[in-house]
C-alpha cells in the first residue's frame, strides 16, 4: 500500500463525492471490536451535524452514545446516529448478513462529507488494527434528492419545454 504522511494508504482512490460511504469489517471481526473506536466516530457525526440539529434535548448525542456502546459492549447491532435532519450525516448498522458486522454514513444528496468521514474513519480503524473494506454508493435508491420541497434531480418539473 502507497504510503502518505506515515499514513496507509488504500490503493483505491475515493470518490470525490457519494451518498453513502461503507465500511465492511473482516469477517473474523465483530461489533465488539469497534466499543474502543466508537465513541470516536460518534463524536465526528455529532460535530458534523451541528449546523443541522435542532434538538431540545441537548444530551441526545450522549444518550445515544451510551445506548450505543451497550450494544457495542454486548456484540449486538447498535443502533447508530439515525437523525431526521433535512441535511444531516446519518450513521447506519445495516440489518444485513449477521456474520458480517458494517456500517455505513449517509446523506440525502452525494456530497463531499460522505467521502470525507468514511476515510477518516477507515484511517482511525486502520490505526488501531481493525481489519475491513471500504466500499461506496451501495444503497439501492432512487435518484438524488434536492432540497426539501423540490423536485428530486432529473425529474421533470411541469417547467419549460415539452
Amino acid at each position: 500500500m502507497p504510503k502518505r504522511f506515515g499514513v496507509p494508504r488504500s490503493p483505491v482512490t475515493p470518490p470525490v463525492k457519494a451518498r453513502s460511504g461503507h465500511i465492511l469489517l473482516d469477517v473474523r471481526r465483530s461489533y465488539k471490536d469497534l466499543v474502543r473506536v466508537y465513541p470516536e466516530i460518534h463524536r465526528r457525526v455529532v460535530e458534523m451535524n451541528r449546523p443541522f440539529v435542532k434538538e431540545t434535548d441537548p444530551l441526545l448525542p450522549e444518550v445515544l452514545l451510551d445506548e450505543n456502546l451497550r450494544d457495542l459492549k454486548g456484540d449486538r447491532k447498535p443502533t447508530g446516529y439515525n437523525r431526521q435532519d433535512a441535511f444531516g450525516l446519518r450513521l447506519i448498522f445495516p440489518l444485513s448478513d449477521e456474520r458480517r458486522a458494517e456500517f455505513y454514513f449517509t446523506k440525502p444528496a452525494r456530497c463531499q462529507e460522505v467521502v470525507q468521514i468514511t476515510e477518516q474513519v477507515s484511517v482511525l480503524l486502520r490505526r488501531r488494527g481493525i481489519k475491513h473494506t471500504v466500499e461506496y454508493d451501495r444503497l439501492p435508491l432512487g435518484p438524488p434528492r434536492g432540497p426539501p420541497g423540490l423536485s428530486p434531480i432529473g425529474t421533470p418539473t411541469g417547467f419549460g419545454g415539452g
